[in-house]
């Protein structure tokens, strides 16, 4: 029993999957230890959305005197104008920074054979990628009943419970090391 338990803690941590678990019950063997890779964004990455949305708040209460100041009182068509390009863009710059700061990140670590590393970390819109897939899925036949959709809604919902995703590839002592995580 105390083994059954283990398993089930270790799937309520996110440890291993449904599938793992299922197969440890099924066969009634103990949890098989791995180590564990951590998930760490970098840096920079934590605080770009200051870079954005800071920015967008400058041109949105930019925009907004100007505005103010055409609709206030016999003001130059050129503040109306101005106003408004700077005004729209603040607004989208805003709220882009704010979803970036609640965003799910997708990031690629690579660790070559000279310990030079190369990282990329994106923003991934998992939403809006599932729907962009269910639409465009009837008109691509490579798409037609893969279900990437479902599983990128699936992806999204474990990372909204706080369970990230990894997948880790190292080759040895004198081989490359590939990460990849969403976070």
């Amino acid at each position: 029993m105390d083994d059954r338990m283990r398993i089930l803690e270790r799937l309520e941590s996110g440890e291993i999957g449904v599938a793992e678990a299922v197969r440890l019950l099924e066969t009634g063997a103990g949890p098989t230890p791995y180590p564990a890779v951590p998930v760490v964004l970098p840096a920079w990455v934590r605080r770009l959305w200051h870079l954005v949305f800071w920015p967008g708040v400058a041109l949105l209460l930019g925009g907004g005197l100007l505005l103010a100041h055409y609709y206030a009182g016999p003001g130059a068509t050129g503040s109306l104008i101005t106003g408004w390009v700077l005004f729209a863009p603040g607004v989208l710059v805003t709220a882009l920074g704010a979803w970036l700061q609640r965003a799910h990140w997708f990031s690629v670590r690579v660790q070559g054979h000279g310990q030079r590393r190369i990282t990329l970390a994106f923003p991934l819109p998992l939403r809006p990628l599932a729907w962009l897939l269910r639409v465009i899925g009837p008109f691509v036949p490579q798409l037609r009943g893969t279900g990437v959709d479902e599983v990128l809604l699936a992806l999204r919902d474990e990372l909204q419970q706080g369970r990230p995703f990894t997948v880790d590839v190292n080759e040895g002592d004198s081989g490359e090391r590939v990460q990849v995580y969403f976070a």
